[in-house]
């Protein structure tokens, strides 16, 4: 599967960008919560006492010195450190754990600071007036409003920095999103405002409260727990399906690929739903083609091949070639039915396999009753002589153990070759050319005609050094078309 790279932005400006935009995000939502309290407190509590009067000048001193405390102090401490967990950003590079966590918490940071504030001038107009209840509650009711409006619109300012510090990089631990979220909206366009109406009657004198006071406040709770029960459900209608996605999607990235997803949704829900079930599906099919593929070419092969985009051609690799071939096989297949041929060529592949595998090899190709096997590629391996001796050196006694005790011919040789993908662009094959593997077929067949199981070439015995094993000389032959002498090896018993 082909990755889409990720998406980079320009750091030094997306830094600078991001502050000046919480800056700006907190000015506007605060100065609209501001607003907001003018608003409540003058037309819900409006001014009723001459000497609700007189106090209106010293609100707006000590507003005014709170407004400058704020600029002056509160903003650039909240720039600090903002601009210290973003830091990371403008230097151009990865974050730490630590500086990640620290971005990743900066829209509610940034709210509880503001919250902060709005805890404080409640507090401060509370005990500047007589009638602290609602001068506080109106403070109180529209920090909220303002707070979840700052914290909706500061996630959303933030996404991009978001995806810088998630690049490469684990998610954290996986939390509800989408319920809080809508239940949040629910609280910033509902649930205030019914409240809000229902402390109206706050600012009416006692005495002419009376029985509408009892009526709203029923009308209010009434409201706001049916509005806050409706909106759940309906928040947990799209968060449920989705938390079931993500649950499913957690365990696929654990490898288990025997999950599905109830499609129960017939809208937008639905098509993720069913999305993620077809996804799931082709990593499926992946998976089997991955092994099919790999059993015919080879896991190594195959990996490569499904990791990156195939070439035609090759690299040159030092490589230890291993065939090994049944002897007299033509007489057997000729005094046995078709079936009873393959079932015997099965076994006998299963034990090269085995034993070929066994150290480290790769089983390039089955050709008729042979077997082609290389060391050293693709994966590099610098000791793959010794490996190929070793696996000469056993398998004739673990093909004997086979029914009938068939026996085999074996030849290895080291050398240069090219190792890569051959044929055309509609059709290839990895494989290895070159001298080694025409010196294996040849000493393959030699070691048949001579009656002994196992022929090495010298470069192979040499290159193995003592890790190879025990092989003692021959002698030495013409093999057909070379220029010079081979010689040829054989095991031997230790000591």
């Amino acid at each position: 599967m082909l990755r889409r790279p990720p998406v980079r932005y320009r750091r030094p400006l997306q830094a600078l960008a991001t502050v000046r935009g919480v800056i700006v995000l907190q000015a506007v939502a605060n100065g609209a919560g501001a607003l907001l309290v003018f608003l409540y407190l003058q037309y819900l509590f409006p001014v009723r006492t001459p000497e609700q009067s007189q106090r209106l000048g010293l609100n707006l001193t000590v507003f005014g010195a709170y407004l400058l405390v704020t600029l002056f102090v509160a903003f650039p401490l909240n720039r600090y450190f903002l601009s210290r967990a973003v830091a990371w950003v403008r230097d151009g590079r990865e974050p730490t754990d630590k500086e990640r966590l620290a971005t990743l918490t900066q829209p509610l940071q940034q709210t509880a600071s503001a919250f902060l504030g709005w805890v404080g001038a409640a507090v401060i107009f509370g005990i500047l007036n007589e009638d602290a209840t609602r001068v506080s509650l109106g403070i109180v009711l529209a920090g909220l409003v303002t707070c979840a409006l700052l914290y909706l619109l500061l996630e959303r300012h933030f996404r991009p920095v978001f995806a810088l510090a998630l690049q490469d990089a684990n998610l954290p631990r996986p939390h509800r999103e989408i319920l809080p979220r809508i239940m949040m909206a629910w609280l910033l366009g509902s649930a205030v405002p019914i409240v809000a109406l229902g402390l109206a009657p706050l600012g009416v004198p006692v005495e002419q409260r009376g029985e509408l006071s009892v009526r709203i406040g029923v009308l209010v709770v009434a409201s706001v727990v049916a509005g806050g029960l409706i909106m759940r459900a309906a928040a947990r209608g799209v968060a449920d399906p989705i938390e079931a996605v993500r649950r499913a999607m957690a365990r696929v990235e654990e490898g288990d690929l025997d999950v599905e997803v109830l499609v129960d949704h017939a809208g937008e829900i639905g098509r993720l739903q069913a999305g993620f079930n077809d996804m799931v599906e082709g990593l499926r099919e992946r998976r089997r083609l991955h092994d099919l593929y790999g059993r015919q070419v080879g896991v190594d092969v195959a990996r490569a091949a499904l990791d990156q985009e195939p070439q035609l051609g090759g690299e040159e690799r030092s490589v230890t070639a291993l065939f090994v071939d049944l002897d007299d096989f033509t007489s057997f297949s000729e005094t046995h039915e078709p079936a009873e041929v393959v079932e015997e060529l099965n076994a006998f592949f299963s034990v090269v396999v085995e034993v070929v595998m066994a150290e480290g090899g790769f089983v390039n190709k089955f050709e008729g009753d042979a077997a082609l096997c290389i060391f050293g590629a693709p994966v590099t391996q610098p000791d793959h002589a010794a490996r190929a001796l070793r696996v000469a050196a056993a398998l004739p006694a673990a093909v004997a153990e086979l029914p009938g005790r068939p026996g085999v011919g074996i030849g290895a040789s080291t050398g240069t070759v090219v190792a890569g993908n051959v044929g055309t662009p509609e059709r290839f094959e990895y494989t290895v050319i070159g001298d080694a593997v025409n010196v294996a077929a040849r000493l393959t067949e030699l070691a048949k005609q001579r009656g002994c199981p196992v022929l090495a070439d010298e470069d192979t015995v040499i290159a193995a050094g003592e890790a190879g094993g025990h092989w003692r000389r021959v002698g030495s032959t013409q093999l057909r078309g070379r220029s010079r002498p081979t010689g040829l090896f054989e095991p031997s018993a230790p000591g």
